[in-house]
């Protein structure tokens, strides 16, 4: 049971660490911004700072969530810059405010690495302490860490509902990458299944009812995420085929001088 959690666990970081690539990608290879609403990105931005939060107070044993949105965190960082950087209508003014946000933001995240180090190189040579609350950072009770897991999700699920919103109301999903709410999907089916077995196999002095009540916030928005992505990734595609579709046609006029042999 631990190696399958480990390995989800692991699966799940990997792709976590990758949901903000399709969407660097997207923005290195067009070199343009679409109709993108910033708020999201912005949301979704600080969501993964609550999931770094998460992991931080969780402890050791929950590892995999901490690297994983430490990560993407960095990622994402790059893809906030260029999101704004690629804008036409941009101004020293936003591009500085851009700046500063970012360097906050990672320098918390700076901040809560070195403190998970702290609790990470105590477990490796110590191992799991009778206490919890002997760690260099004592660990949050589970209750408390539940409060955390049901934020950092709500963030980060919800942030692109706006997006979504506002490119079916304009029939217009240019500067967003189907590949990234796949990738969501695909991130909220290993995270389904890691929550659903790390309370079978919780830790002996925690009771079953507490494990519970630690991830189910957390299994709750995955399972609302997975539905909210589905729908967005549907909606892209389908934009996509009819975009190119008609991107495939002839135009009046070339269809008026054909070509003669």
């Amino acid at each position: 049971m631990n190696i399958a959690i480990e390995t989800l666990g692991i699966l799940g970081a990997l792709a976590t660490i990758g949901l903000g690539i399709p969407q660097l990608i997207q923005q290195l290879k067009t070199k343009k911004t679409g109709k993108v609403n910033f708020a999201s990105f912005w949301i979704f931005y600080i969501g993964i700072v609550f999931w770094v939060i998460y992991g931080m107070f969780a402890g050791p044993s929950y590892w995999q969530v901490f690297v994983a949105n430490i990560v993407c965190t960095l990622i994402y960082s790059a893809t906030m810059y260029y999101l704004y950087y690629f804008l036409d209508q941009k101004t020293k003014k936003q591009m500085m405010q851009v700046i500063i946000g970012i360097t906050i933001i990672s320098f918390v995240c700076l901040v809560l690495l070195i403190l998970f180090s702290l609790n990470m190189n105590q477990f490796i040579k110590a191992g799991m302490p009778k206490n919890k609350h002997d760690y260099i950072i004592p660990i949050l009770p589970e209750a408390h860490r539940g409060i955390i897991a049901a934020i950092a999700p709500s963030l980060t699920t919800l942030a692109f509902l706006p997006q979504l919103i506002i490119n079916l109301k304009n029939k217009d999903f240019k500067g967003v990458s189907q590949w990234m709410p796949f990738l969501f999907m695909i991130n909220n089916l290993l995270w389904i299944a890691y929550f659903i077995l790390k309370p079978i196999n919780h830790d002996p002095s925690v009771s079953i009812k507490d494990a519970w009540i630690e991830v189910t916030p957390a299994l709750a928005w995955q399972f609302i995420s997975l539905t909210v992505y589905f729908i967005q990734f549907t909606t892209i595609t389908v934009y996509n085929a009819k975009q190119k579709k008609i991107d495939s046609q002839p135009t009046n006029e070339s269809a008026s001088h054909p070509n003669i042999a």
